[in-house]
């Protein structure tokens, strides 16, 4: 192969992955948007603790670590809104 032939492969193959990995953390993001309240959050997170604690899914915790905790600024954004609204 050339040098332009492999760098083309090269290039290819790392959009290709990237477009895996961003498909990845959508699923994700969307399996993840059924845990709204602090306690599921909280019992979620605790789970994702001791998975990784165990060794398995060290990867991922990370990203569902972070999913969740924007999760949960929603949900503080949209009760802190919902109390100024009623003037709490």
């Amino acid at each position: 192969m050339t040098n332009t032939t492999t760098l083309w492969t090269t290039v290819k193959d790392e959009l290709r992955e990237r477009r895996e990995r961003r498909a990845a953390v959508r699923t994700l993001r969307e399996d993840l948007s059924h845990y709204r309240t602090p306690a599921e959050i909280e019992d979620l997170l605790v789970a994702v603790d001791a998975q990784e604690a165990s060794g398995e899914g060290a990867a991922e915790a990370p990203v569902i670590r972070a999913i969740l905790h924007e999760n949960l600024q929603r949900y503080h954004g949209q009760h802190t809104t919902l109390r100024r609204a009623a003037g709490l």
